[in-house]
């Protein structure tokens, strides 16, 4: 049997690289590419980390998946970077903006805010409000660009981001205790 071949996946080896070795089309030097464009990434960013003493790539990586960055060029990385951390403060934002004011949501987030308690709507308002700080941050750097502004933006909403994870982490857990507690309860009951 054939190895798939992987130069069509992104390559995320890092050291010790074997998608090439199992490659069976034309483009063997892609992962190779794939390889040396994240290598390059990193070097840029480990300037600008170095001059603003921010997080390691590694970890930016881990929490906001910086790496798919590799795949493009940019002459200004550290706002690339940036948008890619908001990304992901931007998808808790909207969630937290539907469960505030849902209009239109998907169904589970009726059952979500039926079972909530006063001091997780409290938690989802004081969470919406700081996110949506930040989207007025960003806003302000999409409309001027300044390197120490993007990078003093990575730097703390990497810091804001280790606290908050835990909280929102709770509140899903919550959530998701409390649809499977709704979804025993109608399960012996009449749909109709």
């Amino acid at each position: 049997m054939e190895d798939k071949c992987k130069c069509d996946e992104e390559c995320k080896c890092k050291d010790n690289c074997k998608c090439e070795d199992n490659c069976k089309c034309n483009e063997k030097d892609k992962c190779s590419k794939d390889k040396d464009d994240c290598e390059e990434l990193e070097k840029q960013y480990e300037q600008v980390r170095q001059k603003y003493s921010l997080p390691s790539f590694s970890e930016l990586s881990e929490e906001f998946d910086i790496e798919k960055l590799c795949e493009k060029s940019s002459s200004f990385i550290i706002r690339d970077i940036r948008r890619a951390v908001f990304e992901k403060i931007s998808a808790y934002l909207h969630f937290f903006e539907t469960l505030s004011n849902p209009s239109s949501p998907p169904i589970f987030i009726f059952t979500i805010l039926k079972n909530l308690e006063e001091k997780d709507r409290d938690k989802i308002k004081d969470l919406y409000k700081e996110f949506s700080k930040m989207q007025i941050r960003v806003m302000k750097l999409d409309t001027v660009y300044n390197e120490k502004n993007e990078a003093e933006f990575i730097s703390t909403t990497f810091i804001d981001w280790q606290k908050k994870k835990h909280e929102i982490l709770k509140l899903i857990e919550k959530f998701e205790e409390k649809l499977n507690q709704d979804n025993n309860y109608s399960s012996k009951g009449y749909f109709g």
